[in-house]
């Protein structure tokens, strides 16, 4: 009987049963892709060389039995490819009903052929290391104020790893440290458990920044929408139709390099699926600084305002015209929907 894998793309880490998961799908590229890997590079062991298609397959014991692969195409050929057993180990090769001492295909083969693999039902060997599943402390959600960072106490915690601009500076039993204010500095704090086991770092939490905001209302229209929790006197709404091109005076006060962000609402979907992500492209005048996103923050949530990635650059001091705009390679998945609100342009000098 041929033998069907699952394409589903989560698996719950408890059991490895798909259910259960946040999302879950049958027919996305990568699990899709994985599972044809699987059978393709894996179970059957094709390999593509220069000249020929060679067969290595892999079969543990609980997989055994027999599988077909057919209609496989090849070059000018196509293959119709039987597997019995298990193993590594290729007890007899044939095509067409004859043995053959290499099990490999021909790169100049033409038309239609039958491939039979029969391997010597050898035991991989090795022992699966099962270990109980263990799950890490949750995340830390660190605040800044009066040059001290501090943090609820995480339950099960034995102690906190501190990370400041990217590397470790210490560790800690309690749930705050003071911080160097001057100069501009993001801190990161990782839960570790009586195991060891550490957590996720969270969001870099900025201390020390010094930052100027540009209100987008002041260069467009802004948006009629009844939405709540912007500064200044509203927004601007960018879309595939609407204003596709942002233009931004700013006055660099110092050389230097900065973070570029902006302060956005984009409520056209949930934060766990979908893909109605709105993507733009920052340049200062006609020179590309990057790409910017501004992921979903929620059905509806319009009011929910957060900050997009920060895209960092060298400035030199004085005025520059910084764009937002939509380019042809800011499309999304969805097509259609490439929409958000922007409130303000933040620009922080980082060093």
């Amino acid at each position: 009987a041929a033998m069907f894998l699952t394409n589903k793309e989560n698996f719950v880490a408890d059991n490895g049963d798909y259910k259960g998961t946040q999302i879950n799908s049958s027919n996305m590229l990568w699990s899709l892709a994985g599972s044809i890997a699987m059978v393709h590079k894996i179970l059957f062991g094709i390999q593509y060389m220069p000249d020929a298609l060679l067969f290595n397959p892999t079969v543990p014991y609980a997989l055994r039995g027999n599988r077909s692969l057919t209609n496989f195409a090849y070059r000018n050929c196509v293959l119709n490819i039987e597997l019995q057993g298990y193993g590594n180990s290729i007890s007899s090769f044939s095509m067409d009903g004859k043995i053959m001492h290499n099990p490999v295909i021909p790169a100049k083969l033409k038309g239609t052929h039958a491939v039979k693999i029969i391997l010597v039902n050898n035991k991989l060997g090795g022992e699966v290391n099962e270990v109980q599943n263990h799950i890490a402390l949750p995340v830390a959600v660190p605040v800044y104020s009066d040059v001290t960072l501090s943090w609820a106490g995480i339950e099960g915690a034995k102690e906190y790893k501190i990370i400041r601009n990217g590397r470790e500076i210490s560790t800690t039993k309690e749930t705050k440290i003071v911080v160097p204010g001057s100069g501009y500095s993001e801190y990161q704090v990782i839960a570790i458990d009586k195991q060891g086991t550490e957590s996720f770092a969270n969001e870099p939490v900025i201390a020390g920044e010094k930052n100027k905001t540009y209100e987008i209302e002041d260069v467009a229209e802004t948006g009629d929408y009844p939405y709540k929790g912007f500064s200044g006197k509203g927004f601007v709404e960018i879309s595939k139709e609407k204003n596709t091109r942002l233009q931004l005076p700013v006055n660099i006060e110092a050389d230097g390099v900065y973070a570029i962000d902006f302060r956005y609402a984009n409520g056209n979907g949930p934060t766990n699926t979908e893909n109605k992500c709105a993507i733009r492209t920052l340049s200062d005048g006609s020179h590309v600084l990057g790409t910017v996103v501004f992921p979903q923050r929620g059905v509806g949530e319009w009011s929910n305002w957060g900050f997009s990635n920060p895209v960092q650059s060298a400035f030199k001091k004085g005025k520059h015209i910084l764009v937002v705009s939509y380019k042809s390679w800011n499309e999304n998945m969805n097509g259609t929907i490439n929409q958000a609100m922007l409130d303000y342009m933040r620009v922080t000098k980082i060093r």
